[in-house]
């Protein structure tokens, strides 16, 4: 298979992983790494700009992160709801956990070093801080990344490409650049590189290559050009990816799951039907005599 056929297979599947997790582009300027790993924790299910409007409210109310990590819960919460940031309850507990954390691990919370680690030890911090969300060291990597540098392409990104068949194992960097470089230009640079490095953690296990969340992944590149996206969701859910309402949508209506509900309301009708004591026939010639014998 072509180095071009492989990349538009690959970005096939990687499309298909529409979710508001994967909606990510470079941190924003005058943004710390403490506020930047904050709206990761922050972002849950939603898109970042949610967490971003939260840490911004948060900024423009508090005069600095220490006085929120002891703020009382109540007050953090009602600053955010003023600020319309869904959710506020739970992104109160999330901020003031997460600052508590970060504190707790080095008496401090300067976090700007992360962008002068290596990626090793951006991983060894995030793993102790234990409410990372799967996709932040890819994204604090991306962050790191001098322009004028090469990418950053690590193991991660080797093993989940020869784990789709799309080179051999052990390849060399050029190959695997060679393979990326077009779904790494412009706007998709952040979204690709993120999706690529999620499905590496989810789903190839480099101790485990038999694994299911291997058994996953592999479905889900056999599912990337299906019509229908009901094994590919499913795949995407095993793998612990969050699938987009357009995917759930797509799955219900290639399950053909509006017709189930009809068939059921027939099938109601027609057990009603059964139930219902029938009634007594009248013969003609019983309907004549009742007739004449009437006054």
């Amino acid at each position: 298979m072509a180095a071009s056929s492989q990349g538009s297979d690959l970005r096939t599947c990687l499309d298909r992983l529409d979710a508001d997790l994967f909606e990510l582009g470079p941190r924003p300027e005058g943004m710390n790494a403490l506020e930047r790993l904050l709206c990761l924790c922050l972002q849950g299910k939603s898109t970042l700009d949610v967490a971003e409007n939260a840490v911004s409210t948060l900024k423009a109310r508090y005069g600095n992160w220490s006085e929120i990590r002891v703020a009382r819960h109540y007050e953090i919460r009602d600053v955010l709801k003023a600020g319309r940031v869904p959710d506020a309850e739970e992104r109160t507990h999330e901020a003031q956990e997460y600052l508590r954390r970060v504190f707790g691990l080095q008496n401090h919370l300067e976090l700007d070093w992360l962008y002068d680690a290596t990626s090793e030890r951006r991983s060894r911090m995030l793993n102790q801080l234990a409410m990372a969300p799967v996709h932040a060291a890819a994204v604090l990597d991306l962050d790191a990344w001098e322009r004028d540098e090469p990418l950053p392409m690590d193991k991660d990104l080797k093993r989940v490409v020869g784990r789709l068949g799309l080179v051999k194992s052990n390849p060399k960097e050029a190959e695997v650049r060679e393979l990326l470089a077009p779904l790494f230009e412009g706007d998709d640079l952040y979204r690709n590189f993120v999706k690529l490095r999620v499905l590496a953690e989810l789903g190839a296990d480099p101790r485990n290559p038999q694994s299911k969340s291997a058994q996953a992944l592999a479905t889900l590149w056999a599912e990337r050009k299906s019509r229908s996206l009901k094994k590919f969701s499913a795949a995407a859910s095993e793998l612990g990816l969050p699938v987009s309402l357009a995917m759930i949508k797509a799955t219900d209506d290639a399950s053909g799951g509006g017709a189930k509900k009809v068939t059921k309301k027939a099938t109601k009708k027609k057990v009603a039907a059964k139930k219902a004591p029938a009634k007594k026939k009248v013969s003609k010639k019983d309907s004549t005599s009742k007739k004449s014998a009437s006054p």
